[in-house]
């Protein structure tokens, strides 16, 4: 890739990237309250023997976290301890999560240089449900994973890395949500690269037909 190309397409990132912060900063509240509905469908299918006592979102030591407190309505076992219900249990996560997967599969999506500048706005906008599925699924997941930490680390400590929850959270912490931001705008990309063929798809074949068809001048052919 060339210099000046590479450059191009890091002005656009941190344009686009520094743009979204900024909507955030203003939209966030009412995004969030749109979400959670959808979280808390979400949370009552990944805990179906929890009640979901409240679900909202809120301003902690200066951070905006999505705080969950739920009550086991059942019975449920835990590596074969039974734990009674009545359990109330408080968890939360940071809502800055969720901002992950706009703000990079957009803005890698807009700055991408393989994509013509006319068909950005197109693939930006095919853009928009991968980034919504990242924002839909983030948040319930980093709960349930926190939930499912707590009842394990009551039974056992040492095997608290046996619930599924918990690897799914310390997946996402460890860097997981970033590559599946990345991932889903690499599926973008190929997506749209199949409905828009790229421009040089169609035109190197026909400058090497041509060059066929030109008939070569010999070395040693005489001048008339």
């Amino acid at each position: 890739m060339r210099p000046r190309a590479l450059l191009k397409s890091g002005v656009i990132f941190i344009a686009m990237a520094a743009g979204l912060t900024v909507a955030i900063y203003y939209f966030a509240a009412p995004v969030l309250d749109l979400l959670l509905p959808l979280y808390r469908v979400e949370l009552q299918g990944l805990m179906p023997d929890f009640h979901i006592d409240s679900l909202a979102w809120r301003f902690d030591r200066g951070e905006t976290v999505v705080a969950l407190s739920a009550t086991l309505a059942n019975l449920k076992v835990v590596l074969d301890r039974v734990i009674p219900a009545g359990v109330s249990i408080n968890a939360s996560t940071l809502a800055a999560h969720v901002w992950v997967y706009p703000v990079l599969i957009l803005s890698l999506v807009a700055s991408w240089p393989g994509v013509d500048l006319r068909h950005r706005p197109g693939a930006i906008v095919l853009s928009l449900p991968f980034a919504l599925l990242g924002m839909v699924l983030d948040i319930p997941l980093m709960l349930w994973g926190a939930v499912e930490d707590y009842l394990y680390w009551q039974v056992d400590p040492a095997r608290v890395s046996e619930s599924l929850g918990s690897r799914v959270q310390h997946f996402l912490d460890g860097g997981g949500r970033y590559a599946m931001a990345i991932g889903l705008a690499l599926l973008t990309i190929v997506l749209f690269r199949t409905i828009v063929p790229g421009p040089t798809a169609c035109a190197e074949p026909e400058s090497g037909s041509d060059s066929k068809k030109r008939p070569r001048r010999l070395l040693n052919e005489p001048n008339t």
